[in-house]
């Protein structure tokens, strides 16, 4: 949502998080566990096809992102963080719709 109201401070924030690798490893991390979490619930949701396929793409988004690599990323991250306040907010109305499609889902 803080994409939505105030496009620089979440091109901010984004930025400082990928100036380590430690950062590149969380990221990977997280987004493991949201794919073994999603595999998880996904059988007592109301969705359980939509968040088992979810968690499958995670968990490969995961893995691909461990094979590009921190530098990648971090230019990936560069590049995003250059579009203009147009392209952040929707690529955060889009995080949004997903954040609420999950909650819902396992409500």
């Amino acid at each position: 949502m803080l994409g939505l109201i105030c496009p620089g401070r979440l091109i901010r924030v984004v930025s400082a998080a990928w100036q380590s690798r430690s950062s590149f490893y969380l990221a990977v991390i997280l987004r493991l566990v949201l794919g073994i979490a999603l595999i998880g619930a996904a059988s007592g949701s109301r969705f359980p096809d939509t968040l088992g396929i979810l968690g499958i793409i995670s968990m490969v988004a995961a893995l691909v992102a461990s094979s590009l690599g921190f530098e990648h990323l971090r230019a990936f991250v560069r590049w995003w963080a250059a579009r203009p306040s147009a392209f952040i907010r929707a690529w955060a109305l889009v995080a949004t719709v997903f954040g609420v499609f999950l909650v819902y889902a396992v409500s």
